[in-house]
């Protein structure tokens, strides 16, 4: 009777080295910690640019929808609002043009500035009752500057898109770092940028943000009011 040979191969275990080269050293992780810090850093500038364009773009959208309110508003009461500074757009709620919600009051005010450190927040006001009564309403109430109606009456509607209505009051450090958003009579919302500014003049190499108010170098951002 003949046999039968086989050929029978038997798997080896890894060997110790092989084992040893599954994972990292700990030379390897910090090695590869240091690269993700570096990057980290290198990328930190950007991720910030980003986030504060982001913030720049929902500042205007906010102001586009001011300047639509004001147009509801003379359409209702034939007139512009006859409030001045914060008052004149916050008219909007007072005057039941909008409904006074929560919604209604952060696009009244420049979402870079936390509501935390706005007067009718820190006094426990609820959000919703901040513009119903505009005779408490001051300029610590938004971080937007509104027409200064005493001094520098609207005469006529549409306004040209030399006015100012409403824009970033920059009080004290600045609504965005380096560009104030302004709301124009025509309904267009411009970006005026400090570098700009200084290269024309209109501010100091030290100066961080656009003076706004009366105390303004730029002509038609005195037409605006923080109180």
């Amino acid at each position: 009777m003949k046999r039968v040979s086989r050929n029978l191969s038997f798997h080896r275990p890894p060997s110790r080295n092989i084992l040893r080269r599954a994972g990292f050293t700990l030379i390897e992780l910090i090695a590869v910690m240091a690269i993700i810090m570096i990057l980290a850093v290198a990328l930190l500038p950007r991720v910030n640019a980003a986030f504060e364009q982001a913030q720049v773009t929902a500042c205007s959208a906010n102001l586009g929808k001011i300047y639509q309110g004001l147009l509801q508003y003379h359409g209702m009461k034939g007139r512009w609002p006859r409030h001045t500074g914060v008052g004149f757009f916050a008219a909007l709620v007072a005057d039941e043009i909008w409904e006074d919600t929560e919604t209604s009051t952060k696009t009244l005010s420049c979402p870079s500035v936390e509501s935390d450190f706005l007067t009718p927040q820190m006094d426990g006001l609820p959000m919703g009752e901040w513009y119903t009564d505009l005779s408490r309403v001051d300029g610590s109430w938004s971080a937007y500057a509104g027409r200064d109606t005493r001094n520098h009456p609207l005469r006529k509607f549409p306004a040209s898109g030399k006015v100012v209505l409403v824009a970033d009051d920059n009080d004290p450090e600045g609504n965005h770092r380096i560009k104030t958003n302004a709301l124009y009579g025509d309904g267009s919302v411009r970006g005026i940028d400090i570098v700009d500014e200084r290269d024309e003049g209109r501010a100091d190499e030290e100066q961080e943000f656009v003076i706004v108010g009366p105390d303004a170098r730029r002509e038609e951002l005195r037409a605006l009011t923080l109180d």
